[in-house]
């Protein structure tokens, strides 16, 4: 199953931060389109760790709360803080600093093959 990137965030449109496309509190609606609950999930107990997307992936979080800084901007006030309700698209190749602060569930799905220009 391949996402369409264009169709990830309609009609809604996400904020951008730092190249990493968010949208808070995220509608029933768009993740049955999206066929969240059949993504593998992923689960943290509060830690910190650096991380490098190998591919573009794109994430919903469940429960929980993590703060992620873009390495190209890892400056303390300039973390993204991800919480429940959250649809998250992370680019290929970006590298980040993630704190995970609350016991985190995620769902995930990385994207293989969508070129740049086809992402949201």
């Amino acid at each position: 199953m391949e996402l369409n990137g264009d169709s990830i965030f309609s009609p809604a449109i996400p904020s951008e931060i730092h190249g990493v496309k968010l949208l808070r509190q995220t509608s029933d609606v768009k993740l049955v389109e999206l066929g969240v609950t059949s993504w593998p999930l992923w689960e943290s107990i509060p830690r910190k760790f650096s991380w490098n997307f190998k591919k573009t992936e794109t994430m919903y979080f469940v429960e929980g709360r993590m703060k992620v800084r873009v390495e190209e901007h890892h400056k303390e006030g300039e973390a993204l803080e991800l919480m429940a309700g959250d649809l998250v698209v992370f680019p290929k190749d970006m590298k980040v600093f993630v704190d995970v602060t609350e016991n985190v569930k995620k769902r995930y799905y990385r994207e293989s093959e969508i070129e740049e220009s086809e992402l949201p």
